[in-house]
């Protein structure tokens, strides 16, 4: 893939467009389909732990923080890291003269010579991943954006427990669901405590404040590690 688009990047330096750059985001390939990775990316943690050093000619900037774009796959129940890309500079012929471009360059061989996938064995979490149309709620001059449909994954040892594939309105049913049943835990005195300052800043700007518990319940599968 080349991105041209930041080519004015790597002309006048990466660090001056960090507010304006989108990030590349990892992926994850399921059911013959690509999304984009939301939230923890363990492979980040799995190169942090074996002191994997990237590739000299391995670019970051704005776009990549992590210089390291993951992609995921979920095979026989299980995630796998099956995929490792880096950006690099090419020059590119435009008319008389070369111009510097960006693309990307599989490295996965390099750190992995003797295997196509490695499992992500010590990833346990509740994984969700938002895809389809962005919808845009706006009430009182405030707009909350949320997607049309997630994947939800429960993790354990890189091994899936559950799995949904939920619309809107189904996914914040179970986020009830799971609320109810965190209510009853000591996690969740715990959490008021903790997240208050979160919920503080949350609640800064609203015109329509939420109570902590409606908080929480937004971010229930931040609370949990497993469904119960």
């Amino acid at each position: 893939m080349k991105y041209s688009f930041l080519i004015i990047i790597l002309a006048f330096g990466f660090k001056a467009f960090a507010n304006t750059t989108p990030q590349i985001p990892d992926k994850l390939i399921y059911g013959g389909k690509e999304y984009e990775w939301s939230g923890i990316s363990p492979a980040y943690d799995y190169f942090e732990k074996n002191n994997f050093e990237p590739p000299k000619d391995a670019l970051e900037t704005t776009a990549n923080y992590g210089i390291f774009i993951y992609t995921y796959s979920i095979i026989d129940n299980a995630l796998y890291l099956t995929d490792v890309e880096i950006l690099i500079e090419k020059h590119v012929k435009y008319g008389e003269n070369y111009v510097p471009e960006l693309a990307d360059k599989s490295v996965f061989k390099d750190y992995f010579p003797n295997s196509d996938k490695i499992l992500m064995q010590e990833h346990s979490n509740i994984q969700v991943i938002p895809y389809g149309k962005m919808v845009e709620v706006t009430k009182n001059g405030w707009t909350d954006i949320h997607n049309k449909s997630y994947l939800i994954f429960d993790f354990k040892n890189g091994l899936i427990l559950k799995e949904f594939d939920l619309n809107h309105r189904r996914f914040k049913k179970l986020k009830e669901k799971q609320f109810e049943k965190f209510k009853n835990t000591k996690l969740y005195h715990k959490a008021k405590i903790e997240r208050k300052s979160n919920f503080e800043g949350f609640n800064e700007f609203r015109p329509n404040k939420y109570s902590i518990d409606e908080y929480l319940e937004l971010i229930i599968f931040r609370l949990i590690e497993h469904f119960v």
